[in-house]
């Protein structure tokens, strides 16, 4: 009976053609290069691998190292296959910009230290406005510090809440809020690359730190098998042990 059901399970995890990752904290240390270790592992998997981020294009080659892939900026909205051609970008309209940085605005005014302007909090990326509490390129020793259990941001909006017909606001990174619009989450963007390839989807399986409610990742849950992970480690280690 465990043989059978362990082999059941090895076969279940190699349908997996597909591989969609989450950059910051499931691929690699937030805003920082991937490690040696991941690196070579991911470029030694048959599987194709998809990066789905908040971050744009540019810092997602950066971040992995070049790592032949498909990467989806900006929770998706600007996408490119893995020879590097662009397949789509989405952007925000200037109203609804206006209408982000409006909220920004009153949540710097509830931060209980001023922010530092020289670690860009605001990050306009085109397809999505991503405001850090600390600043998006802050000392990543401070960034990892300052809301690790993602409980003042979540308290940030609960006495500010962001009401829109057309946005979304999630909690994103290690100390950030991406602003997208509603119908271009990582879930609508995830199956909008599946159907343009016409990928099955019980081959595809999503990797992120984001899946909790709320979080940047949570609208892949229903889209495709989702498997929850904490840190880039943890990452590595189911990588390991599902597919090697």
């Amino acid at each position: 009976m465990y043989s059978f059901f362990s082999s059941f399970l090895v076969s279940s995890l190699n349908m997996h053609q597909h591989l969609f990752f989450d950059m910051d904290n499931t691929v690699a240390p937030s805003r920082q290069l991937i490690l040696p270790e991941m690196d070579e592992l991911l470029k030694n998997l048959d599987q194709d691998i998809i990066i789905v981020s908040g971050q744009e294009l540019a810092k997602i080659v950066w971040q992995t190292n070049n790592l032949e892939s498909w990467k989806l900026g900006q929770n998706g909205s600007h996408a490119q296959d893995k020879d590097g051609k662009e397949i789509w970008n989405v952007k925000l309209s200037e109203e609804h910009k206006a209408e982000i940085n409006f909220h920004i605005a009153q949540l710097i005014k509830l931060l209980d230290e001023p922010l530092n302007y020289d670690w860009a909090p605001i990050e306009d990326r085109g397809a999505q406005i991503t405001f850090s509490i600390i600043g998006n390129t802050a000392p990543h020793e401070l960034k990892q510090a300052i809301d690790p259990d993602r409980k003042k941001r979540v308290k940030l909006l609960e006495q500010c809440p962001f009401f829109s017909s057309d946005l979304v606001v999630k909690i994103g990174g290690s100390t950030g809020f991406d602003y997208i619009h509603k119908d271009r989450t990582k879930g609508t963007n995830v199956l909008r690359l599946i159907e343009m390839m016409n990928w099955n989807k019980d081959e595809c399986v999503y990797f992120g730190d984001g899946l909790f409610p709320g979080g940047n990742d949570e609208d892949v849950i229903g889209v495709i098998e989702t498997v929850a992970v904490v840190s880039h480690l943890e990452t590595y280690t189911e990588l390991q042990k599902r597919y090697l």
